[in-house]
């Protein structure tokens, strides 16, 4: 697909007239009229011209008028799939491929298919299990069933890892997935400390505590207050200091594209000192390859704290689904875990042995890249033309200032092949080709893909249910925390306890429709986009105000374009 680039902006010329005076009649003789003295003026500030090309090499976009490509939201992988499977297909050069189409059902079978050798801790049984229908997974519907398409992250004050339990809690053992009896690896308190019975590791539950809230003019909200709390510890006490960020599992379409867009081109949106004095101090998330060992700009995982699709789906199938690879070749299992260690020491696979095949995690990388990505509605493409109701609430998105960090549009660079290597029909060669449907793409995702402080804090507690102090390895004894505005607390990499990745909103309006059950934000906490917004605060706090001083056709406006995405 060719980018149709927007005509330069001309700047505006301004002149000066000169008024002149002119003086009355009279004789020669007489003495001449003086004009009267013009009052001092306060020269103008300089102002900035508007910048002629964006961070792309492309000429900005309008906040007034959409240009027609903003509705091939993905270029090339673009797909016009408006039901429950808007996340889940193909573009038409994968399926006119035989053999690249052959490539993607290989994939899709094995993200769908649970696998053997799972565990001996997991979240779940097989990629699908979290990213329903590849969309987002979905909160539980009462504390009391535990989490399978979400996960709870935990770390120490100062981001490292908890000694016995690692860096995310793993509420399943194997023979809940392996076994009739789904209940049988469910966490159960102090079930794993002599090191002979394995359960899962903690079981995590979310409450809600409402907000009541109202607009300037009057219009009110309610807002959810999620208090996560974490019982059945199975291997004993955590961390005194210990941290936890529930997480839903994003939607997985789309990461193909972002994964190309130039590093240079997204560090040109960085603003770490706010020198701008915009209010926006976006920064990057630099991480560590664990393919590679270099220092790379961090991409995926609600913090960034992946660089690759690669790297993201082999840490998925690590701890997640306790599958090895050759990118993570160790078990789930901590040095403190010794039930866990005896149950790997009997799977099939052990040692240098890994459970995932390169040519399996290739055929997965593969079919996560080139995953389509929903057009924009909204836009007639018989006579080219936006629909008003969209073309208003886009104007409202980028007056209010939600652009700062939700950048619209990016491109890509040549997109190469996997560095595991080329697929054919049976096995990985050497000298990858580049992926052509992913290369020098023009695309609208809405996001800078940079670290952005949202404000808040967290504090932990340990609690009894009705909510009295306790402090003890108790099993009435629960460990609670709540956080103000959305803030977990938890430190990954060069990510604070505050700060997140800005999300793509690409797809946005058809989350609810690929997943009925699905809510928005990082932990679900917001049951409508809506709700999402009016939960932004630290450097999105002006924005959220600026869209709550909207009026409520406005803000019905700038919803539509929302859903629109």
């Amino acid at each position: 697909m060719k980018a149709h680039h927007l005509a330069t902006l001309a700047l505006l010329l301004t002149t000066t007239i000169g008024l002149t005076a002119c003086g009355g009649g009279g004789s020669s003789e007489q003495d001449p009229v003086t004009p009267p003295t013009a009052p001092p003026t306060t020269p103008e500030p300089p102002t900035t011209p508007a910048p002629t090309e964006d961070h792309s090499g492309l000429t900005p976009l309008s906040a007034e008028t959409p240009i027609k490509d903003e509705y091939l939201a993905g270029g090339d992988t673009t797909l016009f799939v408006t039901n429950e499977d808007a996340f889940s297909t193909r573009p038409e050069a994968i399926a006119d491929d035989f053999r690249l189409d052959g490539f993607f059902t290989s994939g899709d079978h094995l993200f769908r298919t649970p696998h053997e050798d799972i565990g001996p801790l997991l979240n779940t049984s097989n990629c699908q299990g979290c990213h329903l229908n590849d969309g987002r997974g979905v909160v539980p519907a009462s504390a009391t069933a535990p989490m399978l398409s979400m996960l709870v992250k935990v770390g120490r004050s100062d981001g490292s890892a908890d000694p016995i339990y690692g860096d995310q809690i793993q509420p399943f053992a194997e023979q809940s997935f392996t076994t009739s009896d789904f209940n049988s690896g469910l966490p159960v308190h102090n079930g794993s400390v002599n090191g002979t019975e394995l359960y899962g590791e903690a079981f995590p539950f979310i409450e809600y505590e409402m907000i009541e809230g109202s607009y300037p003019d009057g219009t009110s909200y309610q807002l959810r207050k999620p208090v996560l709390k974490v019982r059945d510890l199975s291997f004993g006490a955590f961390s005194d200091d210990i941290r936890f960020s529930a997480r839903v599992a994003p939607q997985a379409f789309g990461v193909g594209l972002l994964a190309e867009i130039p590093a240079d081109n997204i560090l040109k949106l960085a603003d770490p000192d706010d020198a701008d004095n915009d209010g926006i101090s976006g920064r990057a998330s630099m991480v560590t390859s664990a393919v590679s060992g270099e220092t790379e700009l961090g991409r995926f995982a609600y913090k960034a704290q992946n660089p690759t699709v690669l790297q993201q789906v082999a840490g998925a199938y690590n701890g997640d689904i306790g599958i090895t690879t050759t990118i993570f070749t160790n078990e789930p299992c901590t040095d403190a875990q010794i039930a866990c260690q005896q149950v790997a020491a009997q799977e099939s696979k052990v040692g240098d042995d890994v459970d995932f095949s390169n040519r399996e995690l290739a055929l997965v990388e593969f079919y996560n890249r080139v995953l389509g990505v929903p057009a924009r509605r909204g836009f007639d493409r018989d006579s080219e033309t936006w629909s008003d109701e969209v073309t208003q609430g886009r104007k409202h998105f980028f007056d209010s200032g939600c652009t700062s960090c939700h950048t619209p549009r990016h491109i890509t660079q040549e997109a190469p092949g996997s560095v595991l290597g080329q697929l054919t029909l049976t096995s990985l060669e050497p000298n990858p080709a580049p992926i052509e449907i992913l290369s020098n793409q023009v695309i609208f995702p809405y996001t800078d893909l940079l670290l952005h402080d949202m404000g808040g804090s967290c504090q932990v507690t340990r609690e009894l249910i009705d909510g009295q102090s306790c402090n003890s390895n108790a099993q009435e004894c629960l460990y609670v925390q709540r956080c103000e505005g959305l803030a977990d607390g938890l430190i990954q990499g060069d990510a604070s306890g505050s700060e997140w990745k800005t999300p793509a909103l690409w797809g946005l309006g058809l989350v609810q429709t690929v997943n009925a059950d699905s809510t928005f934000l990082h932990d679900g906490r917001a049951r409508t986009i809506e709700e999402a917004i009016l939960w932004h605060g630290g450097e999105a706090e002006t924005a959220k105000n600026n869209f709550m001083q909207l009026s409520q056709a406005e803000r019905a406006q700038l919803l539509s374009f929302l859903e629109s995405l």
